[in-house]
């Protein structure tokens, strides 16, 4: 078989996107948002996912002009130069160094009631295991696997929330009073939603045609998009006690009746391992791609970047340790990866500003940066201390 028969094709790649951006986005989000805001949560949504697809269709363009396992830095360095480039790269592997340990223990949670004698941290090591094994599996493979764990996953919560939604015996909406600072938070949370757009550069030597991304990043931001608006509409007006906590399985009872719980966790650990092998094998393909060091810089023979993918591994072991030890929460590795995520995400924004000719990208690319600024100025104050000094370090470093 030719190498070109291996690559990725638009529904591979798909499959390869829309598990992971769903991921543990769907499963812990619009529950939480519901929790904390009520029906206000509907305005978070249209609007994160509105800029989602805005976002999502920019990082393909430039994926497109500067394709490679660098992604978007590579666009960032022809633009702003390399220091930039590694600026922007060593956000988005911060990002990477906290965000995978905290969807490591969400799915580790949904799990632990069948494994009642393992703890959460051995669960996320024992699941990042499998990931690990995962990732050395050929990446046309892993897209084909992908794409029908997420088509399967994807019809059950769209079947779910619309039998939800017709079968309402009462139609009732009512906006909650709520303040600035809960709104600027919900949009911190909601952004892990869009998270995900900007590792898919990292796949573009992977594909057969370049024009392969914007098809997948199309359908994927659409399809992504209507499970979470119907989800949420079910979460909102489907008939579900009033006076607690909403639960996500909730959705899926009506059609699933007792193999919901086992059906929910079966779910959230695929959309979680699915989240770590884009973001895990993205960075990995990042690393290899800045030459750092030999180690770090070498591949297998199906261009599995071996090297990078050990380093990041470490990490997450010792990430773990410090989580066993209580040192880390899984509300600090969420914050602090939020806001290194947002941070990349700007740069690469950025970059578009100034590589796009003027036109509708360029002027989305301007208001995406003010609105993603905003948001990030809610995140954890240290991470922006930090965030902000890696920035001063690069902007005075000759």
């Amino acid at each position: 078989m030719s190498t070109e028969n291996k690559k990725l094709n638009t529904f591979t790649l798909s499959g390869l996107i829309i598990g992971p951006i769903l991921g543990s986005g769907l499963i812990l989000l619009p529950p939480l948002l519901y929790n904390m805001i009520g029906n206000f949560s509907l305005i978070i949504w249209a609007v994160i996912l509105s800029l989602g697809f805005v976002f999502a269709l920019i990082f393909a363009k430039l994926a497109i002009l500067y394709p490679g396992d660098g992604g978007v830095s590579l666009a960032t360095k022809e633009a702003m130069g390399k220091k930039y480039q590694l600026l922007t790269s060593f956000y988005l592997i911060c990002a990477v160094f906290f965000g995978p340990v905290a969807v490591l223990l969400i799915a580790a949670k949904f799990i632990q009631v069948y494994f009642p004698n393992t703890s959460l941290v051995e669960l996320s090591f024992y699941i990042y295991l499998i990931i690990y094994c995962l990732l050395l599996i050929k990446i046309d493979f892993l897209g084909k696997l992908m794409l029908i764990v997420s088509s399967t996953i994807t019809i059950i919560f769209l079947l779910s929330s619309i039998y939800v939604l017709f079968n309402i015996n009462e139609f009732s909406f009512s906006f909650p009073n709520i303040e600035v600072s809960q709104i600027g938070y919900s949009f911190v949370l909601a952004f892990w939603a869009i998270v995900g757009w900007e590792v898919i550069g990292n796949y573009s030597n992977e594909v057969k045609e370049t024009n392969i991304i914007t098809r997948s990043v199309v359908l994927s931001a659409i399809i992504v998009s209507l499970v979470y608006i119907l989800v949420t509409l079910a979460i909102c007006f489907g008939d579900f006690p009033k006076n607690e906590e909403f639960k996500l399985v909730w959705i899926i009872k009506p059609l699933f009746a007792n193999t919901s719980d086992l059906l929910l966790a079966t779910i959230s650990i695929i959309l979680c391992i699915g989240t770590l092998i884009l973001f895990v094998g993205g960075v990995a393909r990042l690393i290899s791609s800045l030459k750092l060091t030999i180690y770090t810089s070498k591949h297998l023979r199906n261009n599995t970047p071996i090297g990078a993918l050990n380093f990041l591994s470490i990490i997450y072991i010792i990430t773990l340790v410090l989580v066993s030890l209580d040192y880390l929460t899984l509300d600090n590795l969420v914050a602090f990866a939020d806001a290194f995520f947002i941070a990349n995400a700007i740069i690469g924004l950025i970059t578009a500003v100034i590589l796009f000719d003027k036109g509708f990208f360029k002027y989305s690319a301007i208001f995406l940066i003010g609105v993603f600024f905003i948001i990030m100025l809610f995140s954890n104050i240290f991470i922006l201390a930090m965030i902000i000094g890696l920035f001063l370090f690069t902007y005075f470093k000759k």
